[in-house]
């Protein structure tokens, strides 16, 4: 089943090649997320910059994404920082099934690829912890607006498995704002 399912979409790509075009996005997200260490374990909220890239007709795109976070806190009683250096990829489908004469509706999905770096420094005492490369699904919508036909505005809500996160709570949700530029004017 799932050598059909590849087939089925190689076969879409190759058949629909003529009329392709790629898409670039630059983009700006936020992500909720839980996070575990330090202690106590709490919900934060990242800000992401980074580019986005679609190829294929919109009723089927292949998406690749690639992001990167920094953020830190500090605790002054304990004179303690940590930093957090995030990289995330993500891999998937993208579909507008809905679209009209100034934009469209999407919805995507597929999988996300998270690594992230934690620096603790304590009284000028500095550890760095290198996060193992995390695998989770995706899945999210968001709204396109057409400016021309070469320029548009995305805005998009995505929820993304965490594992780590309180079973009520297992999804984090990225906000994410794209500039689209196609690379061809067909």
């Amino acid at each position: 089943m799932k050598n059909l399912i590849i087939i089925t979409i190689l076969t879409f790509f190759i058949t629909n090649a003529h009329s392709a075009e790629l898409k670039v996005e630059p983009l700006y997200s936020f992500e909720k997320t839980y996070r575990i260490e330090p202690a106590p374990a709490k919900f934060v909220t990242r800000t992401y910059i980074g580019a986005r890239g679609t190829y294929g007709v919109p009723l089927l795109s292949a998406e690749l994404e690639v992001a990167r976070s920094e953020d830190s806190d500090t605790f002054p009683a304990q004179v303690k920082k940590v930093d957090y250096e995030t990289y995330r990829a993500m891999l998937g489908l993208k579909s507008y099934p809905f679209t009209f004469s100034y934009g469209g509706v999407y919805f995507r999905a597929g999988a996300r690829a998270k690594k992230e770096s934690v620096t603790t420094t304590i009284s000028g005492v500095e550890t760095k912890n290198e996060g193992e490369i995390v695998l989770d699904p995706y899945a999210g919508a968001g709204i396109t607006i057409a400016f021309s036909n070469m320029f548009a505005l995305n805005a998009g809500v995505t929820l993304v498995y965490n594992r780590d996160a309180p079973s009520n709570e297992q999804f984090d949700r990225q906000t994410t704002f794209s500039f689209t530029i196609k690379a061809s004017n067909r």
